[in-house]
């Protein structure tokens, strides 16, 4: 019982010790700072041996050269990506490319059906065609017309002969005595010849200004009412033909440009319509490449215009992209490419600026994020002095 009590007395605090012991080491270990991680460097400047590389501008290393500002580039076709779209929206009958196909100006891309405007070609067609004969009838009805305004004048010279010469009769007798030289009865008769021969001029004229208005109505020569209305006839069926024709070739899709397909997300037997998304065709021309830099706003003071830069592609950081100043776009717009890493703020603004691939680069594709430097030196544009 006595061993048990100096047991309980010495070593119960004896493991009280070595507890205090292990939590303090355990505290320490906890605070002591890690050791700091060295940033990644800069590319290598030495520049990789080919043509390719022989004017790009050199990278800084980290002790020596000047600074570069550091942006993220997309590649893409020069003159950017062409959404291809149709103007009717329909059944895609035929798509007559792939994925990489190179196209010409106004080579088929893809089909929609053409069955509707077909018909309605055809019948329009017949609408000219019956146009135009009633253009021909009328034009004929003109040279009949014609016809009867002759043989009206000739009734009308013929009639006014008629009654020239029962003038003359009444006229003679009226100078004869009654009685003694002619009787009271030819002296009637005559009279009423007269007023025949009078009618008969006022019929002939009367019929003679109806052909005559007739025939004004399609004279070729004046332009009559009714000879234009069916020209403009004519005319309005040839352009509702030629309509129907222009809509049955835009069911055609044609390449507005030379380049290359980047995307085909149509396919036969699918629904196309107007402004969807993703577009059925992509165009673009490869030839050169262009590279869509953004630089942050915060760098965009030591930006010089006419810099030229250098590209990295991602997983092969030994090759060097000579990049060349095309433009830079006016507008700073609010940024939209990503590195992945934890630190991309989306909240800021970008320039961008466009850059040319030159001398073309193997294996470069269009849509392809890559790492750019771009040099700065004593390329500073000069600042303007605020005007108050």
């Amino acid at each position: 019982m006595a061993a048990r009590s100096r047991l309980l007395m010495y070593g119960l605090p004896a493991l009280a010790g070595v507890a205090l012991v292990a939590a303090l080491a355990s505290i320490v270990n906890s605070n002591t700072p890690a050791a700091t991680v060295a940033p990644r460097s800069m590319p290598p400047t030495a520049r990789a041996e080919g043509p390719s590389t022989a004017a790009s501008p050199s990278l800084p290393s980290t002790a020596t050269a000047p600074a570069v500002i550091g942006a993220l580039g997309t590649v893409e076709p020069a003159g950017r990506e062409v959404s291809v779209a149709t103007r009717f929206p329909g059944v895609v009958t035929e798509v007559q490319v792939i994925d990489g196909s190179k196209v010409k100006a106004g080579d088929v891309l893809f089909v929609i059906d053409p069955a509707l405007p077909a018909v309605t070609v055809v019948q329009r067609q017949r609408d000219l065609s019956i146009a135009e004969a009633r253009l021909a009838q009328t034009r004929q009805r003109a040279a009949v017309l014609a016809a009867d305004v002759a043989v009206a004048r000739g009734i009308a010279v013929s009639a006014e002969a008629d009654l020239d010469e029962a003038n003359d009769l009444v006229r003679i007798a009226d100078r004869l005595q009654s009685g003694s030289s002619i009787t009271e009865r030819e002296m009637v008769r005559r009279r009423n010849l007269l007023r025949v021969a009078e009618g008969r001029v006022a019929e002939v004229k009367a019929r003679l200004t109806r052909a005559e208005a007739e025939f004004a109505l399609v004279d070729p020569q004046n332009a009559g009412p009714t000879l234009r209305i069916e020209e403009a006839a004519v005319a309005q069926a040839k352009a509702a033909l030629a309509f129907a024709e222009a809509e049955l070739d835009q069911r055609t899709v044609r390449a507005p440009s030379d380049g290359t397909v980047l995307a085909v997300n149509i396919r036969p037997g699918e629904f196309a319509t107007i402004g969807g998304s993703p577009p059925p065709i992509l165009l673009g021309r490869l030839d050169p490449l262009h590279v869509r830099v953004d630089i942050d706003e915060a760098d965009v003071p030591r930006f010089a215009s006419g810099a030229d830069a250098v590209g990295l592609p991602r997983g092969a950081p030994e090759r060097r992209i000579a990049l060349h100043y095309v433009r830079a776009e006016p507008l700073v717009k609010p940024k939209r490419t990503l590195s992945g890493s934890s630190s991309d703020r989306v909240d800021t603004r970008v320039l961008q600026v466009v850059y040319a691939v030159n001398p073309p680069v193997d294996g470069l594709r269009p849509g392809q994020v890559i790492d750019v430097f771009i040099e700065v030196g004593s390329k500073h544009a000069p600042v303007a002095p605020i005007r108050r």
